[in-house]
């Protein structure tokens, strides 16, 4: 119960930061993304259960949050846990974090690119969708590893208690 309540607790927290508190500060490619990092948190260390449902209420609630299109984050949030879910417990988690976070965001930048026609209006270019996904991937080696380090603190997690 704890974990779940924490894990809510840092979804709201990290939907304040990235839509109001970091905006006026730091431009649109530079901004840590961190609910992909918490939703990264509940693939990787299965704390609190229930990731999949988990990981869609934190992509719809980013979505209804910034005005962006309705279940594309969700979506892009499924892939992400989807994509790490099967690397739970075969690495250990402070080996993996400056890594995970950037393929968080190649999985997000290829879900865009994908999708670009349907999503947007007038669709970036690839240079554009590849030139902002390279900089999210830079943020993201710092900002993966400090939401892990919150995360454990709030949660009460310990690596060697890695549910499989």
């Amino acid at each position: 119960m704890r974990a779940r309540v924490a894990w809510l607790a840092a979804l709201i927290l990290a939907l304040l930061a990235q839509t109001a508190l970091i905006p006026p500060f730091v431009t649109e490619p530079w901004r840590p993304d961190f609910t992909r990092s918490i939703v990264l948190w509940l693939a990787l260390t299965g704390v609190p259960t229930g990731g999949v449902y988990l990981s869609f209420a934190s992509g719809l609630l980013v979505d209804v949050a910034s005005g962006g299109p309705l279940g594309f984050t969700a979506v892009a949030r499924l892939v992400v846990y989807a994509l790490s879910r099967p690397w739970r417990g075969v690495f250990d988690l402070t080996g993996i974090l400056f890594i995970a976070g950037p393929l968080a965001v190649l999985a997000d930048t290829i879900l865009v690119f994908l999708f670009k026609n349907a999503v947007f209006v007038k669709p970036p270019s690839a240079g554009v969708i590849l030139s902002i996904g390279l900089r999210q991937a830079a943020v993201e080696i710092f900002a993966v590893p400090f939401a892990f380090w919150a995360m454990g603190k709030l949660t009460g997690y310990k690596p060697d208690e890695t549910p499989l």
